[in-house]
């Protein structure tokens, strides 16, 4: 028996209290009900203790010295099973890790482009300017402009908010290049 009960109590509603969200709790029964786990657990074996176990426990606790060696050497055995199976655990190379990296703003693509405010500004021009702006050969520009930008919108959903991959950067670089040279091309015929 605990000797300070009354202090243990008192601490322990000292301590601060915490309820995770319920996203939380339906993200871990989502992951206890994936396949692996439910094999698992289906491959467990099952135990029913016997009829004079559960009389034992409704009978409620007993004070005799030998049945408190038992639950002690049970303890004891209980520790030692938990600690060999995480000695074990741990030599099988089995761990947990984790990273916190730091976003490179280089390698991140800006969705307000320089290209794009000028297109803007040609296409204001080109409402005024209707002859020009009319010819087949400006619409083609006009359209493949606007692939590229299709296509740069597409890469960027690619690449998402924390892109660490530079060859998806270089591919969206590129296409922004492109853009820039048809944008060129379109200011010439102005």
């Amino acid at each position: 028996m605990e000797k300070n009960k009354h202090t243990l109590k008192g601490a322990l509603t000292k301590l601060p209290h915490y309820s995770p969200g319920e996203g939380v709790w339906a993200s871990l029964n989502q992951e206890l009900n994936e396949l692996p786990l439910k094999t698992a657990a289906h491959s467990l074996p099952e135990y029913e203790p016997d009829e004079q176990l559960w009389e034992l426990i409704a009978k409620g606790p007993i004070n005799n010295r030998m049945a408190y060696f038992w639950q002690y050497a049970a303890a004891v055995i209980l520790l030692m099973g938990v600690g060999g199976v995480w000695f074990i655990g741990k030599k099988s190379g089995r761990q947990i890790a984790f990273r916190q990296e730091t976003v490179d703003e280089r390698l991140q693509a800006s969705a307000d482009q320089v290209t794009d405010q000028q297109y803007e500004k040609l296409k204001a021009y080109c409402e005024t300017e209707t002859l020009i702006c009319a010819s087949n050969d400006y619409k083609r520009l006009q359209n493949e402009y606007e692939d590229l930008v299709n296509a740069a919108t597409q890469l960027q959903q690619a690449i998402g908010e924390y892109n660490a991959e530079p060859d998806l950067v270089r591919q969206f670089a590129n296409i922004e290049q492109q853009k820039a040279e048809v944008l060129n091309e379109m200011a010439k015929m102005i």
